[in-house]
């Protein structure tokens, strides 16, 4: 994190001198930003106006599409502002803090600004004349970083806080030592700001010095010679329009490269690291999970290199257990025998824990170790009564509150750092990356750790430190690492769904569970007490708001249930009780202002001690209004009165919550908010005849409900009352719920992973990640369920929580820029992003939008064999048509999964079974195995479990479960106490590289997703375990995953700021020409954005009901899923076969195979029938214009664009085709039925 208030300190200290006692409110600091966001303007383009300066900083290019930044020296004036007045990104507090700043004295402002806001005229201020150059000097680099020296404890007693409750520990001279060497910040990569190229030569002598030591040192072959041998490198031609040969891979700060599937991406990867290591360089690999981090670092430790994982620390104690579960499965029962080298670096061990006294009744949590909050306990002086001093008056009721602490005077002490960090184990992983050569890192290791105040007092983040540091960063699997991001500064959590995967009553159960297993003890600590109770109000008014979303449409309408909080209800209400005249004339219609989707964001974007205008409103009811804008404040501050008493409105707020919560008489609550209703509108001008109100513009009567003071208007507006203070209540308790898991994990049995609203967007970013484009935001979603059957309007919903911090996936382009300072000489580090499926047309999940300018593919004989992959269709039938597993609801899918495995599995008739027929068709014997996938874990055990019971399959399935599985429990599947007979052998996540050596092994079934990506699962011969994978459930999102508005928000605004042609929503540059200033520039995107958000929060993302524009990227979507899962079954390169059994992949050609009687005649039960052609029909079409020769390549938006795709995707494109020209009726349907079964013509 850059410093950003530095720089005005002497400018600010200056000014107090001379500053007026009136203004006292409004400090020094306040006039400062302001003035040099406004010297930024001025350098920029003088004649624009004061009110756009905000559009400057939030991370969009306004000011290039607009033409005034167009020179590097201009472009590092606004890199600096962002970092300095990154606080100022918003309208609303950007033109509240520019109408404080007019409000001061004329002998204090540098600049006038004309009552029109034409322009800005500079003058020369009487008081420090010399603030202009401070202004330029602030702009022409970026700030240092911010400092934070941490003193290290000394010998003698420390206290520290255990468990939220005081604790000692004495530490001895002798273990007082020598703090740990930091990283040198200040020094430059050798290879910055040159290409660096990397001859295939140099890489082939690197994979034999590998294989070499390797041998001498009789470890398990990795074969890197053949492995690069195996694989050819392309770049892009001087023309663009295709790739060719190359012998050497340039980097030069960014570079995308992708490769086919099964090429040696991986391969490439780890001999670059070794190849730079070698070398002296610093390379920084981003890979997939911690599992993968730590079989690497082996590997380069192996070989003698210096490497590290970078792991982050709140979730240490998880991998280290997931890490004895995978030793543990491998037959590895005695922990004595776990000795992987993994458990170094995972370390949990706290060297104090051995210090503390007979008082320690038991170990230390790991969350609880002091490695930063040592306070050292003074040593009394001589007492001598004449010293003492008394205070002047002893605090009585909140002032004695406010100044007592649970841990009493050592609040006072400072925090010290534990004198043994230099030497704890623990911490080693932290102090051997300021000298290793290779750093393995996952992304939210990456991006949520930061560098230990051990090592450097600067405060920054480890992906900082890494753009910093390394020569070389190598992005694995980039476009998983892309959705990460997004979904890092967009964090959203399900609270309540239908069904059991519902979070918070599974979070309810369990608490329950909990306490009644231990007789109620925990609830003897304070803290489990308080989380209990906080917990019970969560769920107490969630309920209620659950009965009044189900029954009152009109209260759906008016919350805008696709995004609605506690702030932008109040602000609803306060603006119909206490208009602003002619507020709404700026804003589009349906819009009421521009804080409409805003939140209060002090949570994500602080703007303390910024004060709202004297004169934000000349109605005569302003005061009033803001009485009552703090009067709802307070209450959502403290919605049950925690921190009381407060002033008497307030408390009327509190006491009407605690009413709603508790209340069993309904008809004495509303009566009491009434009252409470009544008082709000106390001065109102709607009430009381100041305001007139308009009349329908439609010349319609008015109904008596929308009249205001009305009877029904007051029924309804109480209602409305009623719904945003339980929803402050619930917001605020949820919080407290989150804030106060780490306290009683341990007693309740909670896994930290489960606290889903603990994930918060790091705000280090925010001058380097754009804002999000509908403004940072966070709240609520309540999406309404189908309309069940019978007409019944009651309809239940999914609730959801969500935070939206930014723009995540502008950290993967900008990794580069990330580590620059040009202004001082230091160019960013050379990038390298890779995958096999980051070029992906209109994804809005996977696609990179970085040019591909290099491409691995296979040697030809391999590409000749994996062109051999060969896709069909085996559909089953009910009594009512095709069997489908996706998209059938949650209650039936288990039977629908039962008929499907059953019949896949089982013999008929003496005829083989069709998984055996699948099986002999694999004429390599070590690839006589089949893949099941399945759209979940739970999905996948049931299963497994079936088929573990038909006698041909027992003892030969296996099911992957998640690394966190409890194996000794019964199964969760569901399933009957009938299928417990027979359970599956479980092979864990982390584990399936090593399936292939279980010979008895046949069948596993996963997860689609578990499966998709970062696991080779190879035989002896390294090549592809599996030799057919059955595909039981179509790839596709949950529906209510709000991750995919997420998604698709990001994508449309990467795409639409860099002008990408295509978009409905035309191009930034035009849209910022047309506005003509950069005010009217930023609401015009503001509102665009924030009506592409609403659409994408209310439309159902189900693949029937999506636009054809998003049909195309929902089938980009899947072709990621499905290219990435196949290309498990072409590693080494061999051919894959590929059977579709999900009749959704293909709903008009199962139908038109149904051996079922005529459709036209009505059948009890029959399911209505399906003409779309389906998921498999529309991959082949996206793809299809690549493969047409006719189609002339300048007219793609990248010319290189055709040749890439056949590159990439010519295999799946090939086997669909066939697909396609085989996909005919059967001719005798009856006999097939009495196979239970169909299938296409095999490719």
């Amino acid at each position: 994190m850059r410093n950003s208030s530095d720089w005005y300190q002497p400018l600010a200290k200056n000014l107090a001198k001379a500053w007026p006692i009136e203004y006292a409110d409004v400090k020094p600091a306040l006039l400062c930003q302001v003035e040099l966001g406004l010297r930024l303007l001025e350098r920029l383009d003088p004649s624009a106006s004061a009110s756009g300066v905000y559009t400057l900083l939030g991370g969009y290019p306004f000011a290039a599409a607009a033409g005034i930044a167009a020179t590097a020296d201009e472009q590092v004036m606004l890199n600096a502002a962002r970092h300095l007045l990154w606080k100022l990104r918003r309208r609303r507090t950007w033109l509240q803090s520019l109408e404080t700043y007019n409000l001061l004295p004329e002998r204090l402002r540098g600049y006038r600004i004309a009552a029109e806001d034409v322009s800005v005229r500079r003058v020369e201020p009487t008081i420090a004349g010399d603030r202009y150059a401070l202004f330029d000097q602030a702009l022409s680099a970026l700030p240092d970083f911010d400092r934070r020296a941490l003193p290290l404890a000394g010998a003698g007693p420390s206290r520290f806080v255990e468990r939220r409750r005081p604790a000692a520990v004495t530490i001895p001279q002798e273990l007082c030592l020598e703090p740990a060497l930091g990283h040198d910040l200040t020094a430059v990569p050798s290879t910055a700001g040159i290409p660096l190229d990397i001859p295939l030569e140099e890489l082939a002598n690197t994979a034999q010095w590998m294989d070499q030591v390797e041998r001498d040192l009789d470890l398990r072959p990795g074969s890197w010679a053949k492995r690069l041998g195996d694989l050819r490198l392309d770049t892009l031609s001087p023309d663009g329009r295709s790739f060719q040969a190359a012998t050497v891979l340039r980097l030069d700060r960014l570079l995308h490269m992708v490769g086919m599937v099964g090429a040696g991406k991986s391969t490439i990867m780890t001999l670059i690291a070794v190849w730079g290591a070698r070398r002296g360089l610093r390379t920084t690999l981003i890979v997939g999970d911690v599992a993968e981090q730590l079989a690497l670092t082996s590997l380069f430790r192996c070989l003698g290199l210096t490497a590290v994982p970078i792991l982050g620390g709140t979730t240490r104690e998880r991998h280290a257990a997931r890490l004895h579960r995978r030793l543990a499965a491998r037959g590895h029962g005695s922990l004595l025998a776990h000795n992987d080298s993994g458990f170094d670096d995972l370390s949990t061990v706290c060297v104090v824990d051995a210090l503390r006294g007979m008082e320690a009744t038991e170990p230390l949590r790991y969350a609880d170790a002091p490695c930063v909050n040592l306070r050292p306990v003074n040593k009394p002086a001589p007492l001598e009564i004449n010293r003492i001093q008394l205070p002047d008056r002893y605090p009585t009721g909140a002032q004695a509150d406010t100044q007592s602490t649970p841990n009493g005077d050592d609040e006072t002490v400072p925090a010290h750092g534990c004198p043994m960090w230099s030497i704890c184990p623990r911490h080693s992983a932290d102090r051997d990356m300021v000298n290793a050569l290779i750093w393995v890192a996952n992304p939210a290791s990456l991006v949520q750790s930061a560098v230990p105040q051990h090592l450097n007092e600067e405060r920054l983040r480890r992906l900082e430190l890494a753009c910093l540091r390394s020569d070389i960063i190598v992005v694995d699997e980039a476009d998983r690492v892309q959705m990460q991001l997004d979904t890092a500064f967009a964090p959203a959590a399900t609270l309540v769904i239908r069904g059991p995967e519902s979070w918070l009553d599974r979070l309810h159960t369990h608490k329950i569970d909990e306490l009644a297993r231990q007789g109620r003890l925990p609830l003897s600590e304070r803290d489990v007490e308080r989380w209990g109770a906080a917990l019970d109000v969560v769920s107490s008014a969630t309920n209620r708001l659950y009965a009044m979303l189900i029954s009152n449409a009109d209260l759906r309408n008016w919350a805008d249930i696709e995004y609605f909080s506690a702030w932008t209800l109040q602000e609803k209400l306060i603006a119909d009780w206490y208009p602003q005249p002619g507020s709404a004339a700026s804003t589009p219609e349906g819009v009421r202002a521009d804080t409409d989707v805003y939140d209060d964001e002090e949570a994500l974007d602080p703007d303390a001690g910024r004060p709202t205008p004297a004169n934000t409103g000349a109605e005569p009811w302003a005061e009033r209004r803001r009485a009552v804008v703090s009067t709802f404040d307070d209450f959502r501050d403290d919605p049950l009165g925690d921190r009381g008493p407060h002033d008497d409105d307030t408390n009327a707020l509190v006491a009407g919550a605690r009413d709603l919560l508790h209340t069993l008489n309904e008809r004495g609550t509303r009566e009491r908010v009434h009252a409470i209703l009544d008082l709000l509108l106390a001065g109102s001008p709607i009430i009381d005849g100041s305001v007139c109100q308009p009349e329908p513009t439609d010349g319609a009567r008015r109904d008596e409900v929308d009249t205001w003071g009305t009877r029904p208007w007051r029924e309804r507006t109480a209602t409305r009352l009623e719904f945003t203070l339980l929803l402050a209540t619930l917001h605020h308790r949820l919080d407290r719920v989150s804030f106060m898991w780490p306290q009683v994990e341990a007693a309740m049995h909670l896994d930290t992973a489960d606290n889903e609203l603990s994930r918060r967007p790091p705000l280090d970013y925010a001058p380097v990640v754009p804002e999000a484009p509908m403004g940072n935001v966070l709240g609520f979603q309540y999406l309404p369920d189908e309309p069940g059957p019978g007409g019944d309007d009651r309809r239940s919903g999914t609730l959801r929580f969500f935070r939206c911090a930014g723009v995540g996936r502008e950290l993967l382009l900008n990794l580069p820029s990330l580590g620059a300072d040009p202004a001082n000489g230091r160019p960013g580090p050379h990038v390298l992003l890779m995958s096999g499926t980051s070029w992906a047309g209109t994804s809005t999940r996977a696609h990179i939008l970085v040019p591909v300018k290099a491409v691995l593919k296979p040697d030809e004989a391999a590409l000749q064999a994996i062109r051999g992959t060969t896709f069909r269709t085996h559909f089953l039938y009910d009594s009512t048509g095709p069997l489908t597993l996706s998209g059938t609801r949650l209650d039936a899918r288990a039977g629908v999964l039962r008929q499907i495995v059953t019949r896949l599995g089982k013999s008929i008739a003496g005829q083989p079974s069709p998984l055996d027929q699948e099986l002999r068709q694999i004429q390599d014997e070590g690839r006589r195995r089949a893949l099941l996938l399945v759209g979940s874990y739970r999905e996948a055990t049931t299963a497994a479990n079936l088929l573990q019971e038909i006698p041909r399959w027992s003892g030969r399935v296996r099911v992957v479960v998640a690394d966190d599985a409890e194996l000794e429990t019964s199964s969760s599947s569901g399933a009957t106490s009938h299928d417990e007979l027979a359970q599956a052998t479980a092979v864990r996540r982390g584990d399936l590289a090593a399936f292939a050596e279980d010979p008895d092994a046949e069948l596993l079934v996963a997860p689609l997703l578990a499966i998709e990506r970062g696991h080779n699962i190879l035989n002896a011969q390294r090549t592809a375990a599996f030799g057919v994978v059955f595909f039981l459930a179509r790839p596709h999102p949950r529906p209510d995953d709000l991750s995919l508005a997420v998604f698709a928000i990001n994508d449309w605004v990467t795409r639409f700021v860099r002008d990408q042609p295509g978009l409905l929503t035309g191009t930034f540059s035009k849209l910022v020409s047309e506005a003509g200033q950069l005010d009217a520039a930023g609401l015009a995107f503001r509102h665009l954005a924030r009506r592409e958000w609403r659409r994408l929060l209310s439309r159902r993302y189900a693949y029937s009901r999506l636009s054809p524009t998003e049909q195309t990227s929902f089938a980009w979507d899947q072709m990621v899923t499905i290219w990435q899962v196949i290309g498990r079954l072409v590693r080494g390169g061999v051919p894959a076969r590929v059977v579709f059994v999900d009749a959704a992949f293909a709903p008009a050609l199962a139908e038109a195979r149904s051996p079922t009687p005529d459709p036209t005649t009505e059948t009890a039960g029959r399911r209505r029938r399906r003409t779309d052609e389906g998921l498999l029909a529309k991959l082949h079409q996206v793809l299809a214009p690549y493969f047409d020769p006719t189609n002339d390549p300048e007219t793609f938006p990248n010319p290189a664009d055709p040749a890439l795709v056949r590159t990439l995707y010519e295999p799946l494109y090939d086997a669909l085709t066939q697909l396609r020209s085989t996909a005919n009726p059967p001719s005798e349907p009856a006999a097939i039925h009495d196979a239970e079964g169909i299938h296409g013509p095999q490719v």
